[in-house]
């Protein structure tokens, strides 16, 4: 695993590492462990992975959704084939929750295909309308009249209680906005309970989990454009350059060219003997000239890395030229990551520690810029 740990770890360690982390992720998501249907146990069963896999939490977390990806779009078709199955189930009786338990599939994009096909929102019956439901089921779906009139009779079928409505009490706060609301439950639909417990249910998916992350992704670039600011690097923003008309934008696309000193691919050779020379030390680095920089709120694992995060990167490389993926949870070892003919440069955890200008000199990030990986709840 290429972490802020790698300058100490020997390549084969590095790789056992990862290989043990993935591996973990991998029977978790083919076993439909509990942990993927309960926050809670979800939360609990990471740290101790991350603690016996000595692997860093959110490096881990974010393994696992990225490998659980992969999985949800594998097997869609088979949520989307079977639809009618699932909701004759859910008229008589079974829970959107153990569907979703039933498939192994995420609890918060069963209960929206649910709601996709009994709900009616009339001329407002769009992606819109049913993301907006997903967001505000008490408000959107909590009258049974929303309902199409052959699936009223499910209602009948209520849950006693929910995992994300506190029946004993009259108010809570919303998981997406975070607002307080006053509204019982014995007032509000089946399928807006069903729905909210789903919401409540799921660690991965759903409005909040959309959010967070994008409020994670937006934080790091924020980090990334301070850090070339402290140190009078000239570059223009995604934003800046859409407004130009810019398409497939690069979150930063440096003023001009400058290169950055990286540690060079490893192939499986001795490690180096602390006797050996520091000649020999610095033959471990190389400088690369790189023109933009895209910035990744998540750790870089190889099936993410090659089969999506690449390719973009390769329409930067012909639009722009040479350039980083910069992955703050870390990334797979270096060696099993494509960098599209050397043209891409893959890093972890923050920006490179030294620039070098056109002009020659060679300017150093600041210590106080290092930054560490945040959860993405």
């Amino acid at each position: 695993m290429a972490t802020k740990y790698e300058s100490g770890m020997h390549m084969d360690e590095e790789l056992q590492k990862y290989d043990a982390a993935d591996a973990w992720c991998r029977e978790v998501v083919k076993t439909g462990h509990e942990l993927l249907f309960d926050p809670g146990n979800f939360h609990d069963d990471l740290c101790r992975a991350s603690k016996g896999l000595n692997f860093p939490l959110e490096s881990l977390h974010s393994l696992l959704r990225n490998i659980h990806l992969v999985h949800v779009k594998k097997y869609s078709y088979i949520l989307r084939n079977d639809i009618r199955r699932h909701l004759r189930e859910y008229s008589r009786g079974k829970t959107i929750l153990e569907i979703a338990r039933g498939l192994n599939y995420p609890p918060y994009m069963v209960a929206r295909n649910i709601v996709e096909n009994i709900a009616d929102f009339g001329a407002q019956n769009t992606r819109k309308a049913i993301t907006e439901a997903m967001r505000d089921p008490e408000g959107i779906l909590g009258d049974s009249d929303v309902l199409c009139s052959e699936y009223r009779a499910s209602e009948l079928n209520r849950l006693p209680s929910s995992r994300g409505l506190d029946t004993t009490s009259a108010s809570r706060f919303c998981p997406f906005s975070g607002k307080e609301t006053h509204v019982s439950a014995e007032s509000l639909s089946r399928l807006s309970l069903e729905v909210i417990d789903a919401i409540a249910s799921d660690p991965l998916y759903g409005p909040r989990h959309d959010r967070d992350r994008h409020s994670v992704g937006l934080e790091y670039e924020i980090i990334l454009e301070q850090v070339l600011l402290s140190i009078s690097i000239p570059f223009e923003t995604e934003a800046q350059l859409r407004i130009k008309g810019t398409a497939r934008t690069p979150d930063i696309l440096l003023s001009c060219p400058v290169g950055v000193k990286i540690r060079k691919r490893r192939s499986h050779q001795p490690s180096l003997h602390k006797n050996q020379t520091a000649s020999k030390e610095s033959d471990e680095y190389e400088w690369k000239v790189v023109c933009w920089i895209d910035s990744k709120a998540l750790f870089g694992d190889v099936q993410t890395h090659n089969t999506s995060v690449l390719p973009q990167a390769e329409t930067y490389v012909h639009r722009f030229g040479p350039g980083i993926v910069l992955y703050w949870f870390g990334h797979a070892p270096i060696e099993r990551l494509g960098d599209g003919h050397g043209d891409v440069v893959v890093m972890g955890w923050n920006i490179p520690e030294s620039f070098m200008l056109p002009t020659g000199e060679v300017v150093e990030r600041s210590s106080n810029a290092s930054v560490s990986g945040r959860m993405i709840t």
